[in-house]
């Protein structure tokens, strides 16, 4: 039987992001993207069942003999990971996403430098958002760090799971794991706005009372981050208005268009070195883009961030048509990560010539 220790530890020597182990199959590393196969032996039912017992503990384990399915984070010989196990067809398969235990620096992560001038806000919702794997998580864990370093802060996180551990620096900072600390996020944010917060942190946006009772917060004064799933900053917008019914949709874009701060869009493209480099969408709240918010015009955002290049904002095919500019990605890569194909074939061609 593969050794869970052994394996995650030859993971990590060899840069893979996470681990996918199912029976019948050599477990899989996803390196830069890729799926490759870790050369440890092929998997049994009782394998993936004596693994996922050697990381978890007994009232993980009963949560998931109850509900098939359990989301953790768990620390293992010194590291951290965010361990998914589920039933499927009888039996059971994990997917393990390797947190660092050192969080990275903001420029590690080539973060715009008008994402990182927002966490001196006192106030305001910014939304970072992405697909899996996209490293919004480390993204956010980062900004927080920032924050912690530089201002004297009471910050409360609200995260399921938790994964990258804050140390009280200048700020303090208090972590809560969904499940564990506090049954849910609504039960948790109302819980935080008692607690004297100045900046709070949700990991995903959850329903419609979450969305409210980030508002809010803002209301109140605080600042507040969170993640989205969403490619861009018009589905992050269409994405929470649609949580609510059709006689809220006013009031919430009335809300948003006062307390959005910024939507960030990130996603990860293979380069022609092997390695991955993130592109960008980058809106800033300025006058013209919460008017188009208030007024149901998310159509337009695309442009309108276009148009505000000289405060700091770019859409995500400007950020990707950069880097094919500059050679990090091929001409092929640059396309099929493109919002706009048709517009980024043009653009590519032009600059091929």
């Amino acid at each position: 039987m593969t050794d869970i220790k052994a394996l995650l530890k030859d993971a990590e020597k060899k840069e893979a992001s996470d681990v996918h182990i199912c029976v019948g199959a050599s477990p899989k590393y996803r390196i830069h993207g890729k799926l490759t196969d870790s050369g440890f032996m092929t998997t049994t039912s009782s394998d993936t069942l004596a693994m996922l017992l050697g990381i978890i503990n007994e009232e993980q384990r009963e949560i998931f003999e109850k509900t098939g399915e359990i989301d953790v984070s768990v620390s293992l010989d010194g590291g951290r990971y965010r361990v998914n196990a589920y039933k499927q067809r009888g039996v059971i398969t994990i997917a393990v996403r390797i947190v660092k235990n050192r969080l990275p620096e903001l420029n590690e992560l080539s973060i715009p430098a008008a994402l990182t001038g927002l966490t001196a806000k006192e106030k305001g919702l910014i939304i970072v958002s992405g697909p899996s794997g996209s490293g919004k998580s480390t993204v956010l864990a980062a900004l927080l760090d920032k924050i912690n370093s530089e201002r004297a802060c009471n910050i409360i996180t609200l995260e399921d799971p938790i994964e990258y551990l804050h140390t009280h620096k200048l700020a303090i900072v208090n972590q809560r794991e969904i499940g564990i600390d506090s049954d849910s996020y609504e039960e948790g944010l109302r819980s935080a706005l008692r607690e004297d917060p100045d900046v709070i942190f949700v990991s995903k946006i959850n329903s419609a009372e979450s969305v409210r009772l980030m508002l809010n917060a803002v209301d109140m004064g605080k600042l507040v981050f969170t993640a989205s799933f969403m490619s861009s900053a018009k589905d992050v917008l269409d994405g929470i208005i649609s949580l609510f019914s059709r006689d809220e949709e006013n009031m919430i874009r009335n809300r948003l268009s006062a307390a959005l701060e910024s939507v960030v869009a990130r996603k990860l493209i293979n380069t022609e070195q092997g390695t991955r480099r993130a592109a960008y969408e980058v809106m800033l709240c300025d006058k013209n883009i919460r008017e188009a918010i208030k007024n149901g015009k998310n159509e337009v955002l695309e442009s309108l961030i276009h148009e505000g290049h000289s405060k700091g904002m770019f859409t995500m095919d400007e950020s990707v048509l950069s880097l094919f500019v500059n050679g990090a990605i091929s001409s092929g890569n640059a396309v099929n990560c493109a919002n706009n194909t048709d517009r980024m074939i043009l653009a590519v061609s032009a600059y091929s010539k």
